[in-house]
């Protein structure tokens, strides 16, 4: 059971990271059309938010921000100790922040993920050892957008690793002895359900 200072530690620092991720979600990279679209969506919204909240504030203010901690207490979840499900997450979390590119640079993923859970308690040398124990190929020279020549991962090796692994073939079994299956003729010449006779 989490204790009172454990609660609002991870919803502090869920709460950061929710509030990044709206971020990036409204202006997102490259794309400033998107971006004035979605930012006028919001200011469009926020108003009859703010005033329905205004008119029945001991009800809908107590629901939002349940709804809110709720959301940080998540986002803010440990990562899981399972090593394949930690490299499965890792390996996701990487493609979420690639998104529709063909990639993403090193001096972009880093800053991105050191203020993501995952980045909670790491620098960026242990940051990238986690990628290697991974097998995320990092690409010494890729381009992404208008910048090239820059180190990166491609969402190809990362989508490659999201597969499921094709089945190992099966042992063909081994020939039988002996014509069509049947056993050999036993030691002496003697064959199955006969007797030599003695003198």
């Amino acid at each position: 059971m989490a204790t009172l200072r454990e609660t609002g530690s991870r919803i502090e620092r869920g709460s950061g990271i929710l509030a990044r991720r709206i971020g990036r979600a409204l202006t997102p990279e490259g794309r400033p059309v998107l971006a004035l679209i979605r930012i006028g969506i919001a200011c469009l919204a926020v108003p009859p938010l703010y005033a329905a909240i205004e008119r029945s504030p001991l009800i809908l203010a107590p629901l939002a921000i349940g709804i809110w901690c709720r959301r940080a207490w998540h986002a803010s979840a440990p990562i899981p100790l399972d090593p394949e499900q930690t490299r499965r997450q890792l390996v996701e979390a990487v493609l979420e922040m690639v998104g529709d590119r063909p990639g993403i640079h090193l001096s972009e993923l880093y800053p991105r993920m050191l203020a993501s859970p995952w980045g909670a308690h790491l620098d960026e040398t242990r940051l990238r050892t986690a990628l290697t124990d991974a097998r995320i190929t990092i690409t010494r020279s890729m381009r992404v957008g208008d910048v090239e020549g820059c180190s990166g991962i491609k969402r190809a090796d990362l989508e490659a690793l999201l597969r499921p692994a094709p089945p190992s073939p099966e042992p063909s079994p081994s020939p039988a002895d002996g014509d069509a299956g049947q056993a050999p003729p036993e030691s002496g010449g003697e064959r199955a359900g006969e007797r030599l006779e003695t003198a």
